[in-house]
């Protein structure tokens, strides 16, 4: 469907294209990684955005210095040097090749139930007194991280929360549909194919939600993988606060600016849905302050340097080279 001369597009990298890359990337001699890590990073402090970078380089990376590494940290050499070729193996890889195959990390590749007691790398970290362990890197950012195009104004779009995902094994999402299936002001479907619930239907393409005002974003294991590209359409995220972070930098994030808060009981639903349904001034602002939030993560360039700088803080903080 076009509208304004634009079709919908989701906005995610080419699956094959994805990996073709990152065998290419890891096939790379250590001293080629080497040198594209040095000449991405190279001058940074002289950049028209350099305070940006500082700033979210400190917010991903807290360490201190001479801080130990716990006895599953692994030499960078030896990184999955056997087993499967995952997205993580190809985006934990990316940024840590490039440095002392003799250095150890030691990083996570699953979701996050509770933070960790020694440093590692890792996509999200919970929002608790032990965030300084967790540096965050860009991880798994083709299922996180995508460039949609909407052309749906705001104002043509349906007045309806929306979401279409799998419940089975997700008791928050459960508590939701319990509450608010059966609301006229709700659009809620269970996609889960086996172990059916009396709230099934079919999956829906990423495109099909630009039809709806807002789009419903509940954190599973730990963060919404949905948010980014929510946040980059021009729909507007309805969710409770944040209990966890990662990249996005949920922490940051400002109820009421970049989304609509509920309550964790989910009691508000309807109250905020006819607030804003009232008020599409209101919502209408929180989608365009939404992508902004989402348009700082599209440079390239500038995410790559963050992402090679907050490995050479670990490195650094943890005693290690970095050449």
């Amino acid at each position: 469907m076009k509208k304004n001369g634009k079709r919908r597009r989701e906005g995610r990298a080419n699956n094959l294209l994805y990996y073709m890359v990152g065998f290419w990337r890891m096939a790379l001699p250590a001293s080629i990684r080497k040198m594209q890590r040095k000449l991405a990073i190279r001058g940074w402090e002289r950049r028209p955005d350099a305070d940006i970078i500082r700033d979210r380089l400190d917010f991903y990376c807290q360490l201190k210095p001479h801080v130990e590494l716990g006895d599953t940290a692994k030499r960078i050499a030896d990184f999955k040097k056997k087993g499967t070729r995952s997205r993580y193996y190809f985006d934990i890889g990316r940024w840590i090749k490039s440095f002392p195959g003799n250095a150890l990390v030691d990083y996570v590749t699953t979701d996050i139930w509770e933070n960790p007691e020694t440093p590692k790398l890792m996509k999200a970290r919970r929002l608790d007194d032990k965030s300084r362990n967790c540096a965050l890197i860009k991880i798994n950012w083709r299922r996180h991280f995508c460039h949609p195009v909407d052309p749906v104004d705001f104002k043509d779009k349906k007045p309806l929360l929306f979401f279409r995902g799998e419940i089975d094994g997700k008791p928050r999402r459960v508590e939701f549909f319990e509450k608010w299936a059966d609301s006229p002001l709700c659009d809620l479907g269970d996609t889960t194919v086996k172990n059916r619930s009396r709230w099934f239907a079919p999956m829906v393409k990423l495109t099909d939600h630009f039809d709806y005002q807002f789009i419903l974003a509940i954190e599973g294991n730990d963060v919404a993988s949905s948010l980014q590209w929510i946040m980059a359409s021009n729909c507007v995220p309805v969710m409770t606060r944040p209990t966890a972070e990662s990249w996005l930098m949920h922490s940051r994030m400002i109820p009421g600016v970049h989304y609509i808060e509920i309550k964790p009981d989910f009691s508000d639903v309807e109250e905020k849905l006819n607030h804003y349904i009232t008020h599409p001034e209101e919502a209408e602002a929180i989608s365009r302050a939404s992508r902004e939030w989402a348009a700082q993560f599209d440079n390239r360039k500038r995410e790559t340097i963050i992402n090679y700088l907050v490995v050479e803080r670990f490195l650094k903080a943890t005693g290690q080279p970095t050449d």
